[in-house]
């Protein structure tokens, strides 16, 4: 009768070598982390503090000979799922990571795989990369594949600022800080979309590496009315007029002189300006003109020329995004700006605007005539110039804090005075 009964099944005893590999995998990354045999194979799993758990079938066969690739792996995934990613998401990455024959990042193939995200995704055209990024992502590479090597984030961010800007050189300047600004994104789109190591993210403040100027640069200052007058007539060119008019009395860059359209009264531009601060670019605005002293109804008379003829009114060289430097270079060979140039550094400004006249200097004017002439406030002089208030301050403050002063010790002294009058009717 006893033989019948069924023996009970005895429990499996775990192998050492599975229990070691759990040890170590807890022991590594916490205890949410736990490894079991999916046909032959090692999933890996995280069980969060939620009760809610992500895994992932690794190709790491499941066998003692697998523990150290498994810890190596946990240890480079655990990062990536505190930021946010899966097991899933991460396994798969890893796998896709570019890598050379001793298993090392393949940085050439990230720099291409950097390329063709920021072209793809629409951040940068490919005569942006030419001309912005390309030099510095190049410089980063050969000195990735080039012993010494740096081994890390940081790492490679000084040896550039060491080996390109040596002694201080470009330090605060344009240069120095996107080559800084450019590598940092690279070396995040390493790290979040290519797999690369989290020791090759680079440090969150960028600013002892990008360095501070020297001295302030010499300041710039805004262009007279009359010597607008003076530029004009001494342009023979009616399109070159055109385009100069156009950045006196709207307060353009003169890089924004391609898109341009007209809006009723208004002139609408779609240049967005990108920064580090502002990468998606400044938004497209409406402008409205404010004609020189002298110039009455200039503003109106280009918006109808630009309204008539389009980009056919203005110069050649300022129908395409080289607006700029055609701008700059028809400036600088002006006879007449050549003359008013001579006679700013003579005669300089005493409100610390600068003797320094240079074609930015329409701009500036347009800037000083809003607030002396058209008693615009500067948050609404900074919103038709396509800037922050910020900026406007930094860059105009020289006259806008005095004039704003001024103004506020007007504004109080005739409220003293009215209130001064409506006492004495009472």
């Amino acid at each position: 009768m006893a033989s019948d009964l069924k023996r009970p099944i005895m429990p499996t005893k775990t192998p050492a070598w599975v229990a070691a590999m759990r040890q170590g995998l807890r022991g590594q990354n916490g205890e949410g982390w736990m490894v079991r045999d999916i046909r032959g194979r090692i999933q890996l799993t995280c069980r969060f503090d939620d009760g809610q758990r992500s895994s992932a079938v690794t190709e790491l066969p499941w066998s003692g000979a697998s523990q150290a690739d498994l810890l190596a792996l946990a240890a480079r995934i655990k990062p990536m799922v505190a930021a946010g990613k899966t097991v899933k998401e991460s396994v798969a990455l890893l796998s896709s990571t570019p890598t050379g024959a001793d298993g090392a990042t393949d940085w050439p193939e990230v720099a291409e795989a950097f390329r063709k995200h920021k072209l793809n995704s629409g951040q940068v055209s490919e005569r942006t990369w030419r001309r912005n990024y390309s030099r510095h992502v190049n410089r980063a590479v050969a000195l990735l594949t080039t012993k010494p090597k740096p081994t890390s984030g940081p790492g490679l961010l000084k040896a550039m600022v060491e080996t390109h800007f040596p002694e201080g050189k470009g330090s605060g300047l344009t240069d120095r800080r996107t080559c800084i600004q450019y590598l940092a994104q690279m070396l995040r789109f390493a790290v979040d979309d290519c797999g690369a190591d989290q020791r090759w993210l680079p440090p969150a403040d960028l600013k002892l590496l990008i360095g501070m100027r020297a001295k302030k640069k010499a300041l710039t200052t805004p262009i007279k009315d009359d010597q607008i007058t003076r530029l004009l007539e001494g342009t023979t060119d009616p399109r070159w007029r055109t385009a100069i008019g156009l950045v006196a009395c709207f307060g353009l860059r003169p890089v924004e002189l391609h898109l341009l359209s007209v809006n009723g009264q208004l002139l609408h531009c779609d240049y967005r300006k990108r920064t580090g601060q502002c990468p998606e670019g400044t938004p497209p605005r409406d402008i409205v003109g404010l004609d020189p002293i002298g110039q009455e109804g200039l503003s109106a008379n280009l918006l109808a020329v630009l309204a008539e003829q389009g980009d056919e009114a203005l110069p050649t060289g300022c129908r395409g995004p080289r607006a700029g430097d055609a701008f700059y270079l028809h400036c600088n060979r002006s006879e007449v700006f050549a003359q008013l140039k001579e006679e700013t550094a003579s005669t300089p400004r005493t409100d610390g605007s600068g003797d320094k006249l240079v074609p930015y200097s329409l701009r500036h004017g347009y800037a000083l005539r809003a607030h002396e002439v058209y008693g615009i406030t500067p948050r609404r002089a900074a919103a038709l110039m396509g800037h922050s208030l910020e900026t406007h301050s930094s860059t105009y403050g020289a006259w806008t804090d005095r004039e704003m002063v001024e103004s506020t010790l007007a504004d109080v002294q005739a409220q003293v005075e009215r209130r001064r009058l409506e006492a004495l009717v009472r």
